[in-house]
């Protein structure tokens, strides 16, 4: 250090002036000056640990920089120019490797602007780092300058041909040509997603290698082609989907290029024995995983195990208790109210519709009716303005119930011209049919909305109403346990459907089972649970259901919560009423 900042003077006087230095430093720095600085007789040295840098702050933000270290700084000492050169190569590094996470990290968050921010200071630092280039053809691309991507592009590749006489790796070639491709069919603006949950299945990932790669494409289209049967979803055709196969983009790029809300993507081992499957969906302009999970089946026929497979994966998405349409529903409730929109308006009916309770119903029709304002040829919101008069009628709110039953069967049937190939439409419509006693023309619309959609979990399960009341239990069980098998993260009111069953077929105790099973109960199910208690003179447990259903509805009477339910058998609904009355219900 004498030689470095003394060159020539006699040791002793280096060493005084060093020595000098170190004190102006500790009244600089003050009471950090022996953290920072080591001393010893023979040796000084710096404490890096006391030292923060740009590169320890962890802030998240790329490195910035001036230019190489001590640039400039002639000593023509060996040993400081080699350890000077050192540095100045670790901390080059240092910054690149910290500008590329900080660009990958805004890239996976859709915040292109800083991404580019953050590839340029790499190509500031390295001018021909491959990682910077296609990072800033990606941000570029996702601000809508594909052109720009496309010069920069071009403008690296001489870059790299006169300096290195070389060409772009093959992952920036393959990023040039789906630029270059989305430049000639994308429009300039961005897309607009469209006004129902949009989503793109991506082509699944063959763990397997060999010759398996046919039946995982084959599995990704089977899911595709399901989930563009349901009326109410937004699909991405295959052709696509399969641009992008092993891209390099995130899933907030490709939400964007295409203008969609979610990404499914899966990936599938396949051997001699088993199917395993993993799938997610992503959220891809919050670049968020909302559901994932993993199907492990014995392999056996492959066909039937794909089917099965396929059809569970759809059955969770899908319909209105499906995972698409929670998160859609948890989107609408965090806007303001004067932000919402006839989807919006949609999602939060749905939401309230969920909890069967009087004043929520009614609060969802108020949603649906402002959707309808907003978007008046909706068939879904006039289908779900369709079962929010079916339970006035049905759990015996009406003051009016030939008004509400008119309401019902005039929006479901509203629903169904305005869209007769939608499956729920003919399920909204089979309710009308349903709260109207003709339990022969709600099946038929119920089997109507799944031979649409054969995945239509919620119209199977609602099948069994008309059975049970038509008493075809046998038959309902059997739809309800098959709805359940198709739609394993099915909604409260199956328990509902299935307690029901148990009861009329005389098993109370599984009843009894089931309806506590309900998380969300109502004051028909209340109403089944207590009478299925009194069936097994459990009398002692029928007073606090009963306070229950009273909580849930206070003025509930006897003739309000059985006169609805259409038995054909007019001895089933006077049993129930005598039970209901000898447990102290009134009415």
């Amino acid at each position: 250090m004498s030689e470095l900042f003394w060159p020539g003077k006699p040791d002793r006087d280096a060493r005084q002036a060093l020595r000098g230095t170190l004190h102006e430093m500790r009244s600089a720095i003050r009471s950090s000056t022996n953290e920072i600085v080591r001393q010893s007789r023979d040796r000084i040295s710096l404490n890096p640990e006391a030292i923060t840098t740009e590169f320890k702050c962890g802030d998240g933000r790329a490195a910035q920089t001036g230019g190489d270290f001590l640039v400039g700084l002639e000593i023509d000492t060996p040993n400081f120019d080699q350890w000077c050169a050192q540095e100045r190569a670790w901390l080059r590094e240092a910054a690149v490797a910290r500008a590329v996470a900080s660009m990958e990290a805004v890239l996976r968050e859709g915040r292109f602007a800083a991404a580019l921010g953050a590839a340029e200071q790499i190509m500031v630092l390295d001018p021909l780092s491959e990682l910077g280039c296609r990072g800033a053809m990606r941000a570029l691309s996702g601000l809508g300058r594909r052109a720009d991507a496309l010069r920069h592009y071009a403008s690296f590749c001489n870059a790299l041909s006169e300096d290195l006489g070389a060409k772009p790796e093959a992952a920036t070639e393959r990023l040039a040509d789906h630029i270059r491709r989305a430049d000639e069919r994308l429009p300039p603006a961005t897309l607009i997603r469209p006004d129902k949950p949009s989503i793109v299945v991506m082509p699944f990932s063959d763990l397997t290698g060999g010759d398996k790669a046919h039946l995982v494409d084959g599995l990704a289209a089977d899911v595709r082609t399901a989930l563009a049967r349901d009326r109410t979803l937004f699909v991405v055709a295959g052709d696509s989907a399969d641009t992008y196969r092993d891209s390099m983009l995130g899933a907030a790029e490709i939400a964007g290029e295409l203008g969609v809300r979610y990404l499914l993507q899966g990936r599938v081992r396949l051997d001699e024995e088993r199917l395993r499957l993993d799938v997610e969906l992503v959220d891809g302009p919050r670049n968020t995983v909302v559901w994932s999970e993993r199907y492990d089946r014995a392999r056996g026929s492959m066909l039937s195990v794909q089917d099965e497979a396929v059809s569970q994966i759809v059955a969770a998405l899908r319909g209105y208790k499906g995972i698409v349409q929670r998160n859609e529903a948890r989107i609408a409730k965090a806007k303001s109210e004067t932000d919402l929109d006839a989807h919006d308006h949609l999602m939060r009916g749905m939401m309230l519709k969920e909890k069967f309770l009087k004043d929520e119903m009614r609060a969802a029709r108020g949603h649906f009716e402002k959707a309808l304002e907003l978007s008046p040829n909706s068939a879904p919101a006039h289908g779900w303005l369709a079962w929010t008069w079916f339970f006035e009628v049905y759990l015996g709110w009406a003051d009016d119930p030939a008004e509400a039953l008119a309401r019902t069967e005039q929006s479901a049937r509203r629903s169904v011209q305005l869209d007769p190939d939608l499956d729920f439409a003919h399920w909204a419509r089979g309710a009308a049919f349903l709260v109207a006693g003709d339990n022969g023309a709600a099946l038929d619309c119920f089997d109507r909305a799944l031979e649409l959609n054969p995945n239509n979990s919620d119209a199977l399960a609602n099948s069994a109403w008309p059975l049970m009341f038509e008493g075809r239990t046998e038959e309902a069980v059997a739809r309800l346990e098959r709805a359940m098998r198709l739609n394993p993260f099915y909604p409260d009111w199956y328990f509902w459907g299935l307690g029901m069953a148990r009861y009329l077929q005389g098993s109370f105790r599984a009843a009894c089972v089931v309806f506590s099973r309900m998380s969300q109960p109502n004051e028909q199910s209340k109403a089944f649970e207590i009478a299925a208690l009194m069936r097994l003179g459990e009398t002692d447990r029928v007073g606090a259901e009963i306070r229950a259903l009273y909580d849930l509805a206070p003025d509930a009477r006897v003739g309000d919560l059985v006169t609805p339910l259409g038995f054909r058998d007019q001895h089933i609904s006077g049993a129930l009423a005598d039970t209901l009355r000898a447990a102290g219900l009134a009415g």
